[in-house]
């Protein structure tokens, strides 16, 4: 009898339950019983191909047990049959499968009976370096890898993360390799924490398995965990994105994160994962787990219209540069029937009101449902009013059904009149049909709960209750960024009345959302940008230098097509920053610009700018070895008598406090990394100690011992 097999397979029998119920040896056969209810069931495993499985099998018939021989297999094989069987694999993959095909023809079904769903590949980075696979493709290349990963898919509101979470769904789905675990996390009033909600999806998705099994496939890797929405998750504080108060629930990802677990997350683009904390905590558990950030850009208008459609809007006087790189307004230029199309860019500066307006015709009739669009548009906004009070983005299919029916009666009364007295449904009727509207029907993922089916959706309602209050005051991302990408489209009049009804809101945000939807609704920062930093935006023809940008950091931006005012700018530090197409700088600079580790066309501004030449230590040994000092005081700081940290971000380094110049503390970074004692770990963005030449480290801070 082959022992090491013998041991192998009682382990992974016991990791499902089973008991080890009696080994023969002359047989080369070993018994596994299960007891579940009221019923017994041994598993027959032979040891050999010439294993003799009768008497076993007669003996645990004889008391009871419901029997099965199973087929001579590795240890791995064993795995691989008992995870199918107990998993359901089939039958889920199946269901996902079903669930998959209901969410995309929700998605194209509002547009025309025959319209078919594609899902079209956005611009997106990995890493911070240029995809050209597709975010799934990433993602799934990546999950046979022998190490725990968390991927972190981070786009801007209604911009495809759970079109790009469903596609991961859909391309597992075809593989068979893999058990996906999928959840559309919605915040609702109770605002979950992450290891009970994570613990309760496993509980409702493998209701008959324990919680321990189903998480030590996870470490197997063999289910995949893909959460959409983590930042519903967020807890509101005063401070909405204090790392601080969010580290204990990436703390608890943390702990899944082992063996050959995999995570995905999708978010929208939060302050949170941009800032020097978030770097250090990643940096920190690199050595447990690899992070992948995947961040979607804006669509292609070539990748999602057919070139007849696209030529047409061309000729147009429609704003492509604004209108157009919304995926949700691209779906339905891309769906609805040509006679329709004809009729949208016929005048097109309305293209969002004759988005809904067609949405909200076709569910009068879908519902036979005898109300007016306008009186569709009230009661969506008044469900959004109540969303944002309340700070949830779904509820109860019951609260939304009573929400409706107290805020909503005087609607309902003039709807009842339009029908015919004999045909007359109650109130209840129709506040059901509201509660089962088409931008209300988010998926069958959460069937008991009522959300807008897309955040385009969400912030158009939004919006419609930040205009009709003077006093408008709310500083939720969740809410104030669907606003904002539901008027980009809009004329530069409307996306100026937005902007001025939430800019005492956008006080109490942090500076890169401020920065970030001043641009996307005016296209320039027109107030002053001070003492601060901004990371991971992205600006497409915006303005710079309305206001005073005074000892400012943008770190990891990209700038398309802006203008600089350069008699504004002083300290000014662009730390991996990407620049492209025709960017314009005009004017003298008021003060010290520095262009550090830059992508792209820089030349624009490095005509105009003096450049600063790079120390020479062997001009001035002393003050090298003070910047050297500087830097390496950030992984061990004064008055510390161990090493506080491993890695290091390069922004939170090079961010000019201290005394030195960005672009000399960015210097000595990089002849440090020259002789050695800096290495590049994971990322380019970061740096990290080289503890093999931990006696020249202590030497260059004085603590040479």
């Amino acid at each position: 009898m082959d022992n090491q097999l013998k041991r192998e397979l009682e382990e992974i029998y016991r990791r499902y339950g089973f008991e080890t119920a009696k080994v023969y040896e002359p047989e080369n056969v070993i018994v596994f019983t299960l007891k579940t209810g009221y019923f017994d069931n041994a598993d027959i495993v032979p040891l050999s191909e010439s294993a003799n499985t009768k008497k076993p099998f007669d003996d645990f018939s004889a008391t009871g047990y419901a029997c099965t021989v199973r087929s001579f297999l590795s240890p791995k094989q064993t795995e691989t049959e008992l995870f199918k069987g107990f998993f359901s694999v089939a039958s889920i993959l199946d269901r996902l499968d079903k669930d998959y095909k209901q969410f995309t023809n929700n998605i194209v079904k509002p547009f025309a009976d025959d319209a078919r769903y594609e899902y079209i590949n956005a611009p997106y980075s990995v890493n911070g370096k240029d995809g050209s696979k597709s975010p799934a493709a990433e993602v799934v290349a990546r999950l046979n890898a022998a190490r725990p990963i968390l991927f972190l898919i981070e786009a801007a509101a209604g911009f495809g993360k759970t079109c790009t979470a469903y596609e991961i769904v859909h391309q597992l789905i075809q593989e068979k390799n893999y058990l996906p675990l999928f959840s559309e996390l919605s915040r609702n009033r109770k605002a979950p924490i992450f290891r009970y909600v994570l613990l309760d999806e496993i509980d409702r998705k493998f209701p008959t398995l324990s919680s321990r099994l189903v998480q030590s496939e996870m470490i197997n890797g063999r289910v995949v965990t893909i959460l959409d929405g983590f930042d519903e998750l967020l807890r509101k504080t005063d401070e909405d994105d204090d790392f601080e108060n969010q580290e204990p629930m990436l703390e608890t990802i943390g702990q899944f994160l082992t063996g050959n677990a995999k995570i995905v997350l999708t978010t929208r683009r939060t302050v949170l994962f941009e800032g020097d904390a978030f770097h250090s905590w990643a940096a920190t558990h690199s050595d447990e787990f690899e992070l992948i950030r995947i961040r979607i850009g804006e669509p292609s208008l070539i990748d999602w219209l057919p070139e007849n459609r696209l030529k047409a809007i061309q000729a147009t006087s429609l704003d492509i540069k604004n209108s157009l790189t919304n995926p949700v307004l691209l779906s339905y230029l891309r769906c609805i029937p040509d006679d329709k199309f004809d009729a949208v860019i016929e005048s097109p500066q309305g293209l969002v009101e004759r988005y809904f307006n067609f949405l909200l015709e076709r569910e009068r009739l879908r519902q036979d449902l005898q109300m007016s669009v306008d009186t569709q548009k009230s009661i969506l906004t008044s469900i959004a009013a109540d969303m944002i009070s309340g700070g949830y983005t779904s509820e109860q299919r019951d609260y939304i059904v009573d929400l409706i029916l107290k805020n909503c009666i005087q609607e309902i009364e003039e709807a009842l009149v339009l029908y015919p007295s004999s045909e007359r449904p109650d109130k209840e009727f129709i506040a059901n049909k509201i509660a089962s509207h088409a931008l209300l029907d988010r998926s069958s993922k959460e069937e008991n709960k009522i959300g807008f089916i897309n955040e385009f959706v969400l912030g158009y309602f939004v919006a419609a209750n930040i205009i009709n209050d003077d006093d408008w005051l709310n500083d939720d991302v969740r809410f104030l960024e669907p606003a904002v990408v539901s008027y980009r489209p809009r004329t530069i009049f409307e996306r100026k009345e937005l902007l001025e009804r939430i800019r005492q809101s956008l006080e109490f945000t942090a500076i890169s959302y401020k920065t970030d939807f001043t641009a996307r609704l005016i296209g320039a920062v027109d107030f002053p940008l001070q003492s601060d930093e901004a990371e991971g935006l992205e600006f497409d023809a915006v303005k710079f230098g309305l206001e005073t940008i005074e000892s400012f950091q943008f770190n990891d931006c990209t700038f398309r097509s802006c203008e600089f005012a350069l008699d504004k700018l002083s300290g000014v530090t662009f730390l991996n920053c990407k620049f492209y197409g025709d960017n314009v700088a005009t004017g003298k600079p008021a003060g010290s610009i520095y262009i550090l580790g830059e992508v792209g066309d820089s030349e624009f501004l490095k005509k105009v700018i003096e450049n600063i030449d790079e120390i020479d230590s062997s001009v001035l040994p002393t003050h090298a070895l003070l910047l050297e000092r500087h830097v390496l005081e950030k992984f061990w700081p004064v008055g510390r008598e161990k090493l506080m940290h491993k890695h290091r971000p390069i922004s939170g380094i090079c961010n000019g406090y201290g005394g030195f110049r960005p672009d000399e503390i960015y210097n000595a970074i990089h002849q440090l990394k020259k002789r050695g004692v800096l290495l590049q770990p994971h990322s380019a963005a970061f740096v990290e100690l080289n503890f093999d030449r931990l006696p020249e480290i202590r030497h260059i801070l004085g603590r040479a011992q």
